[in-house]
């Protein structure tokens, strides 16, 4: 796990500099050891091509895992470099047959594993490799550079292409703007600044810098060195299927949640493979319990749990947790946390943010607790709502299309439930009201469920950006690709793809990703393992209904260890008590970032609009709520920070 950037198609007296500044800026994500390589062009006149990483160790910890790495051929011009980002998890199923292609590794880390299963296996390598990753690989023969990120997009890789030419690629948005205003503009993308508003984070792969871009999960794209694009293909894809004709058989289910078993197992397993002091997140829920429950059972060592306490016992969950961790034999950890600590501790956290979200504050806590406890790998249960069918979204989204549906064939009873609807003074009427003018289709509800601003109150915000859907406010090709499977596929799984493929990939990983290399944890998901996500999006829907527990599948795939007191506790997420802190210790720093007209007028914002927001806020506005006060503290703090304004066109 470490941070990865380079410069390519750049001259010497422009990269060098850059280089030097985006190292720094990633100096968190790899605290262990650093480095940086000047690869040379092999054509006269073409541009070096500049690697860096940051190195926080997690396999082999001796100097034979420091980056960039090069491979050692026979003819030492002809090295391949790599700089790599992630975990490949099955490296060591692979010594024997690279070993026999003449191809033998000299240490015990995973980067060596693919720089020699490409010259081996080629760019098909990556369909081999159960993991996170990201990463760079230098081609000297070819002159070509490989870049490839894992199929559910655990780990980022950023792209931006300065004005003059060339290409520079980082793990963080704000490694790419330390490169210099010259190569990196600091202007914000209106259309993420309309989806960050609408989710709460930037959908899509466009980021919130204009012209800085994210390589999609599961893609592989090779250049030449001077950054111009040869080829790019998508290696994988969640394997849905149509809906069934026919009700499947019980046998049939017995058998796929044999199947289950068995792939969960293998994905905990290796997932337990590191160097250095690995622990499990644990709370009172289904999924990590589900985790530490396997991990106890297929490791030959005593595993170590961490909970998270909490001075607001309506989200305090460590009293379960604990019992949970005695009855499962795990070495336990129970750490304190404060609203007064947290508090202090904000504007640090705000420091860390690399694109703005209103989520992921929980996860940095986490992150720092279990790094303060000596972990330097954690595995988390993420994942598991969205393949189980655990959110409310896989209830609520089948209802509202119901609903709408009806609705639909009396057509004149709509204006008139809008009107009623609209007299109402709470979020709750204002979102009745989107949802009797929106059109009827499983992504717009979906969409709506966890909208923060809706449209009206975005458009007092500011005006439109013209690539951006005029309903849900993300991004036009978002939408489209989200569309993909509507009709394809039954409804559940198609709320299953819509959680994998919007909130998990476009806020959930990322803030893991950044929070947990703020604190130099590494966190792990075996929930995600594609071999496991391939298995259970392809089962029947009706299999996740949560009867007659919640995530039957998962829990039966457990197995009969799986501590089955918890399965009739209510859902509980750790959620930080922002309105009352928004009120109270937050309020002049809240009213601060509303009151900066300048501030807003110079991203394109209607300078007044997040005052008057404040001021119905603190009024008791029902339609107004503590997390969008939120997300524009979050926004101005991430604006003031890297300097951005709009482009003046």
């Amino acid at each position: 796990m470490c941070g990865i950037a380079g410069i390519l198609g750049i001259a010497p007296e422009r990269a060098r500099p850059a280089i030097e500044r985006m190292v720094k800026a990633m100096a968190h994500r790899g605290p262990d050891d650093c480095g940086t390589q000047v690869v040379m062009a092999r054509s006269a006149g073409a541009q070096p091509v500049f690697l860096a990483q940051t190195r926080l160790s997690i396999l082999d910890l001796s100097p034979a895992g420091h980056q960039p790495m090069r491979d050692i051929p026979a003819t030492a011009s002809d090295a391949n470099w790599i700089v790599f980002n992630g975990e490949v998890f099955n490296y060591l199923e692979f010594h024997p047959q690279l070993q026999n292609a003449g191809w033998k590794c000299r240490s015990t880390c995973d980067t060596e594993v693919i720089l020699h299963a490409y010259r081996v296996w080629g760019e098909a390598c990556v369909e081999r490799f159960r993991g996170m990753f990201a990463w760079c690989l230098l081609d000297s023969a070819t002159q070509t550079a490989w870049f490839c990120r894992d199929r559910l997009g655990k780990k980022p890789l950023y792209m931006t292409r300065p004005p003059g030419g060339g290409l520079i690629f980082a793990s963080e948005v704000r490694t790419l703007l330390a490169a210099g205003p010259e190569l990196v503009a600091p202007e914000i993308a209106p259309e993420a600044l309309e989806s960050y508003l609408a989710q709460g984070a930037v959908f899509g792969y466009d980021s919130i810098i204009r012209n800085v871009s994210l390589l999609p999960p599961a893609t592989s794209l090779v250049t030449d060195w001077s950054g111009k694009e040869i080829r790019q293909r998508r290696y994988w894809k969640m394997p849905f299927q149509p809906a069934p004709t026919t009700s499947p058989a019980p046998g049939d289910r017995a058998a796929a949640v044999s199947g289950l078993a068995k792939t969960l197992r293998e994905a905990v397993q290796l997932r337990l493979i590191a160097d250095v002091p690995l622990g499990l997140f644990l709370s009172s829920g289904i999924d990590s319990t589900a985790l530490a429950t396997i991990a106890t059972e297929v490791s030959t060592t005593p595993i170590r749990t961490i909970s998270i306490g909490f001075d607001q016992p309506e989200w305090d969950e460590s009293t379960e947790a604990e019992a949970i961790a005695k009855q499962l034999g795990t070495e336990h950890q129970t750490v304190r946390l404060t609203g007064e600590g947290i508090l202090s501790e904000l504007g640090h956290v705000l420091d860390f943010i690399d694109q703005p979200t209103d989520d992921g504050f929980n996860t940095y806590y986490v992150s720092r607790a279990a790094r303060r406890a000596g972990l330097t790998v954690a595995l988390s249960g993420v994942g598991g709502d969205e393949l189980f069918g655990g959110y409310a979204s896989f209830r609520d989204v089948p209802k509202a299309l119901k609903t709408q549906r009806r609705l639909n064939s009396f057509g004149f009873v709509r204006p008139l439930l809008r009107r009623l609807a609209g007299l109402g003074r709470s979020r709750r009427a204002a979102k009745i009201v989107e949802l009797l003018r929106r059109p009827a289709t499983p992504v717009q509800l979906y969409l709506l469920r966890r909208e923060l601003f809706l449209e009206p109150q975005r458009r007092a915000l500011f005006d439109r950006p013209s690539g951006s859907d005029p309903y849900s406010g993300v991004p036009a090709s978002t939408i489209a690709e989200l569309d993909a499977l509507s009709g394809k596929t039954e409804l559940t799984n198609l709320v299953s793809y819509f959680e994998l493929s919007a909130y998990l990939r476009h806020m959930l990983l990322r803030d893991s990703d950044v929070f947990g290399m703020a604190n130099g944890l590494e966190i792990r998901a075996p929930l995600l393992d594609h071999h496991l996500v391939g298995e259970a999006v392809a089962l029947p829907g009706v299999w996740k209904s949560p009867v007659p527990y919640p995530k039957p599948l998962l829990v039966d795939a457990v197995g009969a260890r799986f501590p089955r007191q918890i399965l009739n506790r209510p859902k509980r997420g750790f959620t930080f008590p922002w309105e009352a802190w928004l009120r109270g210790p937050l309020r002049e720093r809240v009213r601060e970032s509303a009151e900066n007209e300048a501030l807003w007028e110079h991203l394109g914002l209607h300078p007044r609009a997040p005052r008057e927001l404040f001021a119905r806020f603190i009024a008791n506005d029902r339609r107004v709520s503590a997390l969008q006060l939120l997300a524009l503290v979050v926004l101005a703090h991430y604006a003031t920070r890297y300097s951005l304004q709009r482009r003046r066109e």
